[in-house]
This record gives C-alpha cells, structure tokens and sequence, in this order.
C-alpha cells in the first residue's frame, strides 16, 4: 500500500448566490466546484495525503473546470474517465441564517457521472490504496453507480485497504426506503461507517444517539465501526465494542456545505495513522473550521487545525 486514498463519485459545479439574495431574485451567481467525493480528497490532500479522485467526466468547458480546480489542490485525477458528449452536473445554492437556512436545487439528471459503471471508470488505483472512500450520493445517482462503488470497495478490501463508507442520505435523490436497501451491502462491506443521527433514524430507525445506539446501528448495518454524527451535541465513535462520546466544538457558521465531507477526510487521515480516535478529533476541528469557509471544499492547512485543536503539534501526527 502506497499510503493513498481513493475516492469515487461525482463533482459538479455549484452556483451559489451572494448573501441575502434568493434564485428568484439573484442578479448574478458565483461558481465554485462541489461533491461530496471530490470534497473528501480535496481535504485530504490539503493536510499533505495522497488522494485519488475517481470519475466520469464531460470533456465540456465545466468539465475541465471541475478537474483543473481538484489538480489546483493537488488530488490526483488521472484515473478520471472522460465523456466526449455529455454534460456537467450542476447545483444552486441559497446560503442564508435562521430562520431560511440552506436551500439546495439539483440539475444533474443525465450528467456524466450518472454514467459510472465497472466498465466505464478505471478502479486500478484500489489495487494500491491504503483507505478507499464512497458514500451514499454516488450510490443515489443509480444502479451501475451503487454497483460500481460496492466493486470499489471490494477491489480495495481485497488488495488490504480500509473502506469508509460515508452514509450521506439526501431525500432530493432518493428515497429512504430505497437508500436503506441499496446501502446496506455497502455498509456492510466497509470497516468504519459514518453515519449522521439523522439519516439512522430515517433510514435505519435508530434513534436517540447514545452508547446503546451506536451498538445498535452496528447491528442493522453488520460494520464493525460506526462514526455517528449528531451536530452540536458531538460525535459517538463504536469500536472494538466500546463506544465513546466525544464533545463538539463550538463553531460559527457561515457556509456548512462541506462540513460532514471535512470531517471524514480528517477521520481518514486518523485512519491513515491507525488511530481512530485521533481521526475523530481531527475530523471534527476539520468540519468547524469547514463551517467558517465559504464553499464545499475546506481550504485550511494542518497548521489550522493544529490551532483548533490546542495542540501545537503535541497531539498531531504528520
């Protein structure tokens, strides 16, 4: 294993507008590039990792525009599979405070990673990897993209990776019902799953966040790790039949697209050192300084996180 991590899925371009303003009413919108996948490896090499992006990809101006931004922060695209004619998805976002909130609108029906499949995109890079990552928005993007990440996994589990799977259930693709049935053999291929209290209660009906609910999930689920998410009130980690609670930071939030995909790239670089603990920790200075930066990707540096942490290097290993 080369100490690389590789991801699957889809990156789109997101149109975002200024502050105060709604689509109906917007004069002008700001593009930026998004997706959960392509987040984590973002992350992830900004903390200095190696991370591969896998894809499909129209070879159309936006297209480029994706790729060009996830080289500018030093993931490795060569592995993306490019689409002569097919087009980009897209989505728009409204960014507001209480009580509008965050208002998400899809245009990516038909785009080209909507087309993964076991023949299409190139899974070599697992062969090689130390920790191989997907979540549930590729699986929602249909059947031979759910197919297709199961296969990663299993490529990656069997040349001695680690595989995370990030639940990340979004209502606008899919149902729950649906979600539920197509993720369980994902999750059940995966040695740590990570997972928010509401998407297990909506999809596993495990409600309540608590020790007893940790150990419970791992059951619906059959994965040996469960990371369960639950915003300010923090984050529970169940491992080798303990589970431990660990406390939120406080955090201001100006943009928190992103957040949940910053926390799992610190989780991983946790991985990455065989310390899941340190991984929580890290994923959750990761996800507070992710929530103060404006668009899907967080643009910090270990340095930051270091800060965030209190640690001043004692307690973070390169």
């Amino acid at each position: 294993m080369t100490g690389a991590v590789v991801t699957l899925g889809e990156a789109l371009i997101r149109l975002s507008v200024s502050d105060g303003r709604t689509l109906a009413n917007a004069r002008s919108l700001e593009l930026l590039v998004g997706g959960a996948e392509a987040n984590v490896a973002v992350a992830l090499a900004r903390l200095g990792k190696p991370a591969t992006w896998i894809s499909r990809v129209s070879r159309d101006p936006l297209g480029q525009r994706v790729v060009a931004e996830l080289r500018s922060h030093g993931v490795n695209c060569d592995h993306v599979s490019w689409a002569e004619q097919s087009r980009t998805g897209v989505y728009y976002t409204e960014i507001a405070p209480a009580p509008r909130g965050i208002s998400v609108v899809y245009d990516r029906r038909g785009s080209a990673a909507t087309g993964i499949s076991v023949e299409s995109v190139d899974l070599s890079p697992a062969d090689n990897a130390a920790v191989v990552q997907v979540s549930g928005i590729t699986a929602a993007l249909g059947d031979s993209c759910a197919k297709t990440a199961l296969a990663l996994l299993a490529r990656g589990r069997a040349s001695g990776a680690k595989c995370v799977v990030d639940v990340n259930f979004r209502a606008k693709l899919w149902s729950a019902e649906i979600a539920a049935s197509t993720l369980q053999p994902m999750c059940a291929a995966a040695d740590v799953v990570v997972c928010t209290s509401e998407d297990a209660a909506d999809l596993f009906g495990v409600r309540s966040p608590s020790p007893e609910a940790v150990g419970q999930l791992s059951k619906v689920i059959s994965a040996p790790t469960i990371v369960l998410t639950d915003g300010a009130n923090g984050v529970w980690l169940g491992h080798e039949g303990r589970v431990e609670h660990f406390t939120a930071i406080p955090t201001t939030t100006i943009d928190r697209i992103g957040a949940g995909d910053a926390f799992c790239a610190g989780l991983i670089a946790g991985i990455l050192e065989n310390d899941l603990r340190f991984g929580v920790r890290l994923g959750q200075a990761m996800a507070s300084l992710k929530h103060t930066m404006h668009g899907d990707h967080f643009l910090g540096t270990m340095a930051d996180v270091e800060r965030v942490l209190g640690a001043k290097g004692r307690d973070v290993r390169r």
